[in-house]
């Protein structure tokens, strides 16, 4: 059995629950315990105690990406666990920042990891840096570096990385996802899918060559797709026969009412204390 359970997200599923923008889920598969993600840190204290899970006999940490809204719950975490080992791409700590003003002259907001890699470590934390797809245990397997296709991939002009004087866009070198062999069949867990969800499904057709998905939960990125886009994404979801499509926190509103609509009863918000077992 393989349970996902998300501890954080932008919605809440049940009311014991807080919510706040970001991701973090606890997954058990094969009878080992990992944390995906730790949200921005305000609300995983309160969610973890409420759902009365346990920190500190999980296996590993694994990261998504390097943004605050999936990182600043680490130094919480650490405490809770002592030393650990974390898995992520090397780029997790690229100096991520978000123009959030039209204006030039308004400098970018830093939104990156809450520490530096330095201060993690004397927390306890032991990076094993991943830049290629690979597994993390048997029938688990943390998927990284896939190819982006450009017409494919979300375009978020917010996100910048300091080069020289200015800024160039960022493209998130470093985004990775999971994928779980389960009873039910493939399922395939995203952090953002900031280099697109789409991407992502041609890499783990060519990489496994899989061609079905039991589910796929997370974040999709699909509020920065074209509605063209979303529709290339319900029928690339179709082809792969997916009969759980449970989306959360950066999927957006109108993606997700669209996803709803098509998916009918396959779909589900993958909420704060929602929980997927398979």
């Amino acid at each position: 059995m393989t349970t996902v359970q998300i501890l954080c997200d932008n919605n809440i599923g049940r009311i014991d629950f807080l919510g706040e923008h970001g991701f973090a889920a606890l997954i058990e598969h094969d009878d080992k315990t990992y944390l995906f993600d730790t949200g921005q840190g305000h609300t995983l204290p309160h969610n973890v105690k409420s759902g009365g899970f346990k920190l500190d006999g999980i296996e590993a940490i694994l990261l998504s990406h390097g943004h605050f809204d999936h990182t600043g719950g680490l130094p919480w975490v650490l405490e809770q666990t002592g030393a650990k080992k974390i898995i992520a791409h090397p780029a997790v700590f690229a100096r991520h920042m978000a123009r959030l003003s039209p204006d030039p002259a308004v400098a970018p907001l830093y939104i990156g990891p809450p520490q530096t890699q330095e201060a993690f470590e004397a927390a306890g934390a032991i990076f094993d840096f991943r830049e290629e797809t690979g597994a993390v245990a048997p029938g688990f397997h943390f998927i990284t570096a896939y190819a982006r296709q450009p017409e494919q991939t979300p375009g978020d002009r917010q996100l910048v990385l300091p080069q020289g004087e200015g800024h160039v866009p960022d493209p998130i070198a470093e985004d990775a996802n999971l994928l779980l062999e389960t009873p039910s069949g493939p399922v395939l867990v995203l952090g953002c899918a900031h280099g697109g969800v789409l991407n992502i499904l041609d890499h783990v057709k060519t990489t496994f060559g899989i061609t079905r998905l039991h589910a796929i939960l997370g974040g999709t990125h699909l509020m920065f797709y074209a509605p063209e886009q979303i529709r290339a994404a319900i029928e690339a979801f179709e082809a792969f026969d997916v009969k759980v499509v449970g989306v959360s926190h950066c999927t957006g509103p109108q993606a997700a009412m669209t996803l709803a609509q098509h998916f009918g009863d396959r779909f589900q918000q993958a909420a704060a204390g929602s929980q997927f077992v398979f």
